[in-house]
């Protein structure tokens, strides 16, 4: 009688426990595919660096080739997520990410915030600023069907990949 208590006592124990568990295991199959995008990313802004031209890298299940990388998670559970992004990303001889709107140098341009009854510092009252065109940086997201929680990925404007962030699901998983 006893064993069959303590048998019962155990099966009551994982069966709380195995809820919280499958959580794990879905945060950790989120932060497994996480990584994987961003060493893809490292690894074709690598490329592009060094064999000095243009790289693609495309959000399909294909089989890599010289100059085209593909990445798609192994999990069906798991979705992609970019907000105004194309099927894929170039990255350039230079290592800055194309079809995104880059950081480029356009011009001198007069200081509108400059304040003349100030001396002239370059770091806090400049005469003349860089204009640039519209910069933004790429960020993309991976879900889990079963969290509500996502794994960001940005990429600055130099191209450069930024840490993998965890916040939360806004919206649908899809």
């Amino acid at each position: 009688i006893e064993l069959m208590v303590t048998i019962a006592v155990m099966a009551i124990i994982a069966m709380m426990a195995a809820p919280n568990m499958m959580q794990m295991v879905y945060k950790k199959q989120l932060e497994t595919s996480a990584r994987e995008l961003a060493m893809t990313l490292s690894n074709v802004r690598g490329t592009a660096v060094s064999l000095r031209k243009d790289i693609s890298l495309e959000f399909k299940a294909l089989p890599n080739e010289g100059d085209h990388f593909y990445w798609v998670s192994p999990r069906s559970t798991i979705h992609f997520l970019a907000k105004e992004l194309p099927e894929g990303i170039f990255f350039t001889p230079v290592g800055l990410a194309k079809k995104r709107t880059t950081a480029i140098r356009k011009e001198m341009i007069d200081n509108p915030d400059y304040n003349p009854d100030v001396n002239e510092d370059p770091l806090s009252n400049p005469r003349k600023i860089i204009k640039w065109d519209n910069t933004e940086d790429l960020v993309m997201e991976l879900c889990h069907e079963k969290l509500n929680e996502i794994k960001s990925i940005r990429i600055f404007k130099s191209g450069v990949i930024d840490n993998i962030q965890s916040k939360p699901l806004v919206g649908e998983c899809k």
